[in-house]
């Protein structure tokens, strides 16, 4: 069968961070789209900025940042994770 994937959303990444090594996976995935088929991952849209407290994610098409930090817990950004208007 041939899945076609599409670009995770928010909520469907925040899954995938609990740890800082599981949010250094993802931006190793980002950096490596072969890595994200091999994951059956879609992080089309997706970036990252590294931090002093750990790594920023935003996606292109959305307005929500998500912040994994030292602790490993994904924080919604600075505007609660609502989308602008």
């Amino acid at each position: 069968m041939n899945y076609e994937l599409r670009s995770m959303n928010a909520n469907e990444l925040k899954t995938l961070l609990n740890s800082m090594k599981e949010a250094a996976d993802v931006v190793e995935a980002i950096d490596d789209p072969s890595l994200q088929s091999r994951r059956c991952w879609d992080l089309t849209g997706w970036s990252y900025v590294l931090v002093p407290w750990g790594v920023r994610f935003t996606h292109c098409d959305f307005s929500e940042e998500i912040d994994v930090g030292i602790e490993g817990f994904p924080e919604q950004g600075a505007n609660g994770g609502q989308h602008e208007a």
